[in-house]
C-alpha cells in the first residue's frame, strides 16, 4: 500500500452516438483549452464531437466485471452481437477487442494548446494499468494525436498473468479552403497472457472459506496465448463545390457532394502454446504430442471509391434535401494455418439515400450493400431508419430496421491446429431484426426494444467443436436506463432484459442489473468535487458459456448454472482542477455470500480488490 501515494493516471471519456445528418464541417466553440474529438466515421457530423470534460462519471469503471477472472483477459459476451452492417470477411469472434485500439473507435481531436492525458492505476495483485493520449495541432488545420496504453497484472490464481500493450498514431489534416481532408490511423495491438484453462475443481472453491486461490489446482500449467493486431487506413476525402469568400466562411468550399478514397490493412498473428498437449484437457491432438505451437495468420487489404452527395447549405426544397451516395470495395484476404494457405477477393456494392438537412427535426436513412464475388460473395446488407425529434432538440424516437445475410466467421469453415481440426461447408447466416428507442437526454432516460430472428447460427458445442443450427431463433431484447438526483444524491439505473427460447444454442442471461447510489458535491469553496457511493452489477442465471484458450472461442456447456450473484463495488471519486483521483474497493462483498462469483465456467472473479489511481490533463 506504500506504492499507492506515488500514483497517476487518467481516463479516457470517449462514448458518443451519432445519426447520419450528413452536415459537411466541423463548428466548434472558440475556447483556448477545449479540446475535441470525433470518429472517423462521424468526422463530418457537428453532432459527432465531443468535448473533452474533468466529469467524475464512472471515473473507477476502467474494466469490464464479465471478463474471465482478470484485466486484460478475454470478455464474455453477455448480450447477443449483432452482425454486421458491413458486408465483408471476418476471420473470428475477438474477444480482447474492447482493449483494443482499432479503425471505428480511434479518436480523432481538435486542440487549440497541446493536449495530454495521463492514466496510471494500481491495484491487488500487482495490476498496473497506464493510458497515455497526446495530442496537438501542428497547423489550425493539421493535427497529430498518439495513444498508448499498457494492462500488467498477476491475477488472483496460478498462470492468470496478463501482459498487454496498445499503441495508436492518428492524424488528420483539412485543407485551408476545406477542399481535401485526410485521415490517417495506425494501430498496434499486443495480448500475452497465461492460459490457466480454469481452476480444475469448482466444488473446492465454492466450499472453500479464506481459501488462498494461489493453492488452487489449475487445468493447464504451461500454456499461452499471444494475439498481434497491425492496422492501418487512410481515407481521403476530396470536396465539390462552390467557394463562398465572406466573413462567414473564410473562403471555404461549401460541398455539395465528395469523392472518397478510403484504403486499409488489418493482419492478425494469433499464436498458441502448449508445453503439455497430453493434460487430458483436450480431447485430440492431431500433430504433436509433446507440444503444441498453433498459428494463425490472416491479413486483410481494402481499397474503397465512394461519392456522396451532401448538404450544400442552400435548402432549396426536396432536391437539395435528398442525399445519395454510392461505393465500390475491393477486399483481398489471405488466411494461412496448418495445411492451409489461401486468398480471397471480394467485391462489394453500395448506396445509400438519405436526407441531408432536416425542417422539421426527422431524419431518414436507407442503406445497402452487396458482395458480387469472393468468401462472401451474396452476402448482403439492407437497412432503413428514422429518427425523429420531440418537444426539444435533446428528445428522440429512433426506428431501425434491417436485413444481413453473411457468411459465418471463416473459423467455423476451416481450422487446423494441434487440438482441433474441421472443415465445414455451412450456409449463410440470416438474421432480421426491428429495433426502436426513445430517447429523453434531459431527463437521462433511454427505453428501447429489439427483436431479431436469426437463421442457421453458428456456434461451438460442448467439445469446442464448429457446429451449424438448422433453423431459426427470436431473440427479443429490451433496456431501460434513467438516472434520478434529489439534491446532491444520485441513483443511476440500467435493466436490461433478453429472451430466448429454452433449449437453443445461443445462450443469454435473461436480466441485466447495473445500478450505482452515490452522493455529490463541492467542497472547500467549490475547490473540490467528490463523488462517494456504491454500485451493483448482476445478471440472473443461465448456462454461460465455457472458454477454450486454444481457439480463443466460448462454447457451450450444459453441466451448470452461472449468475445470481451481486457484484458490489465502493469508491471515492474527488476532482481538483484537471486533476482526478478515485479510490475503489472491487467485489467488496467477496466471500459474504459464498463463492459462487463465476460468470464463465471454472474462471472465478477476482476476489475483494483495492484500486486507487490519479488522473492528469495538461493544456499547454
Amino acid at each position: 500500500m506504500q506504492r499507492i501515494s506515488k500514483i497517476v493516471f487518467t481516463f479516457i471519456f470517449f462514448h458518443h452516438f451519432c445519426f447520419p445528418q450528413n452536415v459537411d464541417t466541423l463548428k466548434f466553440p472558440k475556447s483556448k483549452n477545449q479540446t475535441f474529438f470525433f470518429t472517423s466515421e462521424c468526422f463530418e457530423n457537428i453532432d459527432s464531437a465531443n468535448f473533452v470534460i474533468n466529469t467524475l462519471e464512472n471515473l473507477q469503471n476502467y474494466s469490464s466485471h464479465n471478463c474471465i477472472g482478470n484485466s486484460g483477459m478475454a470478455i464474455s459476451k453477455i448480450q447477443y452481437p449483432f452482425l454486421s452492417n458491413e458486408v465483408g470477411f471476418f476471420y473470428n469472434e475477438n474477444y480482447f477487442i474492447n482493449y483494443f485500439y482499432n479503425k471505428e473507435k480511434l479518436l480523432f481531436y481538435d486542440t487549440k494548446v497541446p493536449y495530454s492525458d495521463l492514466m496510471y492505476i494500481i491495484g491487488s495483485k500487482q495490476e498496473q494499468n497506464f493510458k497515455l493520449t497526446f495530442s496537438y495541432n501542428v497547423k489550425q488545420n493539421w493535427n497529430v494525436t498518439a495513444n498508448f496504453y499498457r494492462i500488467r497484472s498477476e491475477g488472483f490464481y496460478l498462470r492468470q498473468s496478463t501482459n498487454d500493450n496498445f499503441l495508436s498514431i492518428s492524424s488528420i489534416y483539412k485543407s485551408k479552403s476545406n477542399r481535401y481532408n485526410l485521415l490517417v490511423g495506425g494501430m498496434y495491438n499486443y495480448i500475452q497472457n497465461a492460459e490457466n484453462g480454469g481452476i480444475s475443481n469448482d466444488s473446492i472453491f465454492e466450499t472453500g472459506v479464506d481459501l488462498d486461490k494461489k493453492l488452487l489446482d489449475v487445468n493447464l500449467v504451461s500454456a499461452k496465448r499471444k494475439d498481434l493486431n497491425r492496422s492501418v487506413f487512410i481515407n481521403q476525402h476530396f470536396n465539390f463545390g462552390k467557394q463562398k469568400s465572406d466573413s462567414v466562411s473564410n473562403a471555404l468550399v461549401i460541398p455539395s457532394s465528395r469523392i472518397s478514397l478510403s484504403t486499409s490493412f488489418d493482419d492478425n498473428l494469433l499464436k498458441y502454446e502448449d508445453d503439455n498437449p497430453l493434460s487430458g484437457f483436450y480431447s485430440n491432438v492431431y500433430y504433436d504430442s509433446l507440444q503444441t505451437r498453433d498459428s494463425v495468420y490472416n491479413l486483410k487489404f481494402e481499397n474503397e471509391l465512394a461519392w456522396k452527395r451532401i448538404d450544400n447549405k442552400l435548402h432549396r426544397g426536396f432536391k437539395d434535401k435528398l442525399g445519395l451516395g454510392m461505393l465500390l470495395k475491393d477486399c483481398f484476404v489471405r488466411i494461412k494455418q496448418k495445411e492451409m494457405d489461401t486468398v480471397y477477393n471480394n467485391i462489394i456494392l453500395g448506396s445509400e439515400l438519405f436526407n441531408t438537412y432536416s425542417s422539421n427535426k426527422f431524419w431518414f436513412k436507407l442503406i445497402g450493400q452487396y458482395a458480387i464475388e469472393g468468401y462472401n460473395k451474396n452476402d448482403y446488407v439492407l437497412l432503413g431508419g428514422i429518427k425523429k425529434g420531440l418537444f426539444d432538440s435533446l428528445t428522440f424516437i429512433t426506428l431501425n430496421a434491417s436485413s444481413k445475410v453473411q457468411m459465418p466467421d471463416f473459423i467455423f469453415s476451416r481450422y487446423s491446429s494441434n487440438n482441433f481440426k474441421w472443415k465445414n461447408t455451412f450456409d449463410k447466416v440470416l438474421e432480421n431484426s426491428v429495433e426502436l428507442y426513445f430517447s429523453m437526454k434531459k431527463n437521462k432516460l433511454l427505453i428501447g426494444i429489439n427483436y431479431r430472428e436469426v437463421t442457421n447460427p453458428v456456434y461451438f458445442d460442448n467439445y469446442a467443436i464448429a457446429r451449424q443450427y438448422k433453423g431459426s431463433i427470436p431473440i427479443l431484447a429490451a433496456e431501460l436506463k434513467k438516472n434520478f438526483s434529489f439534491n446532491n444524491w444520485h441513483l443511476n439505473n440500467s435493466i436490461q432484459y433478453q429472451y430466448v427460447p429454452d433449449s437453443m444454442v445461443i445462450r443469454l442471461p435473461e436480466y441485466i442489473f447495473e445500478h450505482s447510489l452515490f452522493y455529490e458535491n463541492d467542497l472547500f469553496k467549490n475547490a473540490m468535487r467528490l463523488q462517494i457511493g456504491v454500485s451493483v452489477f448482476l445478471i440472473t442465471n443461465y448456462f454461460s458459456n465455457n472458454y477454450m484458450p486454444a481457439t480463443g472461442q466460448f462454447y457451450l456447456q450444459n453441466d451448470k448454472e452461472y449468475g445470481n450473484y451481486p457484484f458490489f463495488d465502493f469508491f471515492i471519486d474527488a476532482r481538483v482542477k484537471s486533476v482526478r483521483v478515485f479510490f475503489k474497493i472491487d467485489h467488496i462483498n467477496s466471500g459474504w455470500s459464498g463463492n459462487k462469483y463465476q460468470m464463465t465456467p471454472h474462471y472465478p472473479l477476482n476476489d475483494r480488490a483495492f484500486k486507487l489511481g490519479i488522473s492528469w490533463r495538461f493544456y499547454d
